[in-house]
């Protein structure tokens, strides 16, 4: 999915300049596996490759929990309950997590807690569901000094959704594609 959803990720990171990160779940946070902050010339970051992301605090995370199946999110919110990190102490209230997942998932998207450092910067995310599954979750890091919230909820966030759509599009279209050994298989059948 990660792979599908490069080319994507690098288009529009070139018109629009923001960067993209794409996340996967590692346990009991995500783990950004891709990223356009090296093409980026307003990145906030320096690098986010490989970096782990709390479920309840980061928006990649929230997008990931918020959408996720329920029995998938109950587990991971008793896993975060017992977690010693600052970011996922909200586990502890389960009643006020749930609450927070509900308004992430009837708003269509995440964002990060605004207590999380830096404050200078704020993320997007939704996630990119297959079968139900969430498979990996696509945000976009932008400072707050540059965009107001109105502008990347009007604006960005038909884009980022719009990049989530043709990453599954694009995953889909490569699974029904036949390998180079499927093809040599079937011409092989042909001939006998």
């Amino acid at each position: 999915m990660v792979e599908a959803a490069r080319p994507w990720a690098l288009a529009f990171t070139r018109q629009y300049h923001w960067p993209i990160a794409i996340a996967v779940l590692d346990r009991s946070s995500v783990v950004v596996r891709f990223s356009t902050i090296p093409d980026s010339p307003v990145s906030p970051f320096h690098g986010t490759l490989n970096m782990q992301l709390s479920l309840l605090g980061r928006a990649l995370g929230r997008a990931y929990l918020a959408f996720c199946p329920v029995s998938e999110r109950s587990m991971l919110l008793d896993m975060l309950a017992r977690s010693q990190e600052a970011e996922d102490k909200l586990a502890t209230e389960r009643k006020r997590a749930l609450v927070l997942l509900a308004t992430i998932r009837k708003q269509g998207f995440a964002e990060r807690d605004p207590m999380v450092e830096p404050r200078s910067s704020n993320t997007i995310a939704l996630p990119v569901i297959v079968n139900r599954r969430v498979l990996v979750t696509v945000g976009m890091t932008y400072f707050t000094s540059a965009l107001d919230r109105s502008d990347v909820v009007g604006r960005y966030v038909p884009l980022v959704k719009a990049l989530a759509v043709a990453g599954v599009e694009a995953r889909q279209m490569n699974a029904a594609e036949p390998t180079a050994n499927t093809r040599k298989r079937r011409v092989l059948r042909r001939a006998q």
